[in-house]
């Protein structure tokens, strides 16, 4: 578990019954333009934060509202383990079976201020739509780049 120095965020889905904590810094900001994405989300792409697995803890007020869809359609080859609220449907997790001890929070879903948040990091620009540039300094990969 992070130290008690490190910073801690909070989140929810839109109705409050999924709520999560989060220690420590993101090992990953990004965008993701993948189909995947953009269908789960609703929207033309996915702004990302990814923490090791260890420092995020996920609360239900009803446990079996913290529902799992296991996409086997994304880009990457690995199968996405997408967690939602059973009953907003806020997208709340991704887990990536080949990367489990890592989860990938919406940043939609933090509280506060995500200036920190910025995207360092663009995926599946091959699929972005036209109408929206690079961001300022964000490496990008027409696909799914070889994450360490």
């Amino acid at each position: 578990m992070a130290s008690s120095s490190s910073p801690e965020r909070t989140g929810s889905c839109l109705c409050g019954a999924i709520k999560v904590r989060i220690h420590g810094q993101p090992h990953r900001t990004n965008l993701c333009h993948c189909s995947s994405c953009q269908k789960s989300t609703g929207v033309v792409f996915a702004s990302m934060a990814a923490f090791k697995s260890d420092d995020v803890t996920y609360t239900a007020s009803d446990p079996s509202l913290l529902r799992t869809y296991d996409d086997t359609s994304p880009g990457s080859g690995n199968v996405l383990e997408r967690s939602f609220c059973g009953r907003c449907g806020s997208n709340v997790r991704v887990v990536s079976r080949g990367h489990a001890e890592s989860t990938v929070v919406p940043q939609g879903i933090i509280d506060g201020d995500k200036d920190d948040l910025r995207p360092r990091l663009e995926m599946f620009c091959v699929r972005r739509v036209g109408w929206l540039g690079d961001v300022e300094g964000a490496q990008t990969h027409e696909t799914m780049p070889t994450l360490a």
